[in-house]
């Protein structure tokens, strides 16, 4: 896994307003694996950078945002370190959340981030979108924003799922039942069936697909990244990935709600 070389004590002003320090600029123990995820999942949102153009700020879209610590901090890291201008796009429907973002990004002065209260599905814009990410959006979420990056033709789509309750309570009558019959091992099934559909329908799409772990098991459960690069994928490729999710669809009796997403 990748590692960012980034001074951590340039972040302390950003940390103290987005509430990851304590008053004391100490960073709370609740928040320290969070933070791990973070910085992990930035390094692996920066190796896509080199492949975008200079001539233009990267545009990012950040699907389920929450309180936004992925995006502040990228922010940050990209002025600083890297010097690449960009924008950021958070969306979330709390909308309490998205007022506390904007305050944030008001008082760090980062003009180039926009947040909107806004279901993922609903969310429109003109603008050309490079990246779409998301960290832990709950349940069909995470096909939603798979779904808009599709959909506004981003050419790289990060995400790490979180809880995948709706595939889980659909899989039933498989070859596996006497696996899956275990909660904690129909949880980890789900997550496996899950990700590799949503990854043969990308893959089927024309999209170049990896699956890894982005952070160690021990900062979190959901380790597991999807990563997803807009580009030439032979015919045959995406012709056999197109008949591999049929063939899991119909051994596991569900489909993933990307399917119908998609499709709309």
């Amino acid at each position: 896994m990748t590692q960012l070389d980034f001074d951590l004590t340039n972040l302390q002003a950003l940390f103290r307003e987005i509430g990851l320090y304590s008053p004391g600029d100490k960073l709370y123990k609740s928040q320290t694996r969070k933070h791990e995820q973070i910085l992990a999942y930035i390094a692996q949102i920066r190796s896509a950078f080199s492949k975008l153009s200079t001539k233009r700020p990267i545009v990012l879209l950040d699907c389920g945002c929450g309180k936004s610590y992925l995006s502040f901090i990228l922010y940050q890291y990209c002025q600083e370190i890297l010097g690449r201008k960009l924008k950021i796009i958070g969306l979330d429907n709390n909308a309490e959340l998205i007022n506390k973002c904007r305050e944030s990004a008001k008082a760090l002065g980062f003009e180039h981030m926009q947040f909107y209260s806004s279901d993922i599905k609903a969310f429109k814009t003109d603008e050309e979108i490079d990246i779409v990410y998301s960290l832990h959006a709950c349940d069909t979420a995470t096909d939603q924003a798979i779904a808009k990056g599709v959909n506004l033709g981003a050419r790289y789509i990060f995400s790490a799922s979180c809880c995948q309750h709706t595939n889980r309570k659909k899989m039933a009558h498989h070859c596996l039942t006497s696996i899956s019959r275990y909660q904690p091992y129909k949880e980890r099934l789900a997550d496996m069936i899950g990700d590799s559909m949503r990854a043969l329908l990308l893959e089927h799409l024309g999209y170049g697909i990896s699956i890894f772990e982005f952070v160690a098991a021990e900062q979190t459960p959901k380790n597991i990244m999807l990563r997803a690069i807009k580009g030439a994928v032979k015919k045959q490729t995406r012709e056999k990935a197109m008949t591999e999710y049929k063939k899991l669809v119909k051994e596991f009796n569900f489909a993933p709600a990307l399917e119908n997403m998609l499709n709309a």
